[in-house]
């Protein structure tokens, strides 16, 4: 399927107090392109629950990934995030099958060239960062900057691989990425965290060159 980066939302239960569902909704009409849900605390049943609810709100053209919990995605029928961390690719694509898309996290060249050293295929995005410093995830490192992650993205561009940036990014930053080394943002507090979500996502994709 043709995908629509540009706007990538990853959720976060404990920044809203409204519902998950609810504040995608609001996302998805502002612009959200892409959905990620990404839940620490609930169990397998609560989130497969969640997913099923919000991919009742998003529908077929908004791509929704499960954070690490392959059965979980196995069993919705969604896509799969992976950290570096989490369970290996290989492992995650035989459990899935060939048709689910599968991101990865890079957050240095180290951990790039590990993946090219790995047999094909490739995953479907790669989200790079943190680009900027985040206090989103408490044990996330310090931000790389924006010209040693478009360094990366410019090598998934190289391989065919899309592009995300994530970590930090917030409406005032939202210009800085060029779509010739980045296929789109991904944000987590800049909309979790937003008074009104739908007006945080729509002034991110304006924001936006990409």
């Amino acid at each position: 399927m043709t995908v629509d980066w540009g706007l990538y939302l990853v959720t976060d239960p404990d920044m809203s107090d409204r519902r998950v569902v609810d504040v995608v909704a609001d996302a998805v009409a502002g612009g959200v392109s892409v959905v990620q849900l990404r839940d620490k605390v609930s169990s397998d049943e609560e989130l497969e629950a969640t997913a099923r609810e919000v991919l009742d709100v998003v529908g077929p053209q908004v791509p929704l990934f499960i954070n690490d919990r392959v059965e979980v995605a196995r069993r919705v029928g969604c896509h799969l995030h992976l950290g570096q961390d989490d369970m290996p690719l290989a492992r995650a694509r035989r459990i899935l099958g060939p048709e689910p898309m599968i991101g990865l996290s890079i957050g240095s060249h180290a951990e790039f060239d590990r993946l090219l050293g790995c047999a094909p295929p490739f995953p479907s995005v790669v989200g790079i960062g943190p680009v900027f410093d985040t206090s989103t995830k408490a044990d996330a490192p310090a931000g790389l900057g924006l010209p040693l992650a478009t360094e990366l993205a410019s090598r998934a561009q190289e391989v065919g691989i899309p592009a995300v940036a994530i970590g930090g990014i917030q409406q005032a930053t939202a210009g800085g990425f060029s779509g010739s080394s980045w296929d789109g943002i991904c944000v987590v507090s800049a909309i979790m965290a937003a008074p009104d979500p739908r007006t945080a996502a729509h002034q991110l994709r304006e924001a936006s060159t990409l």
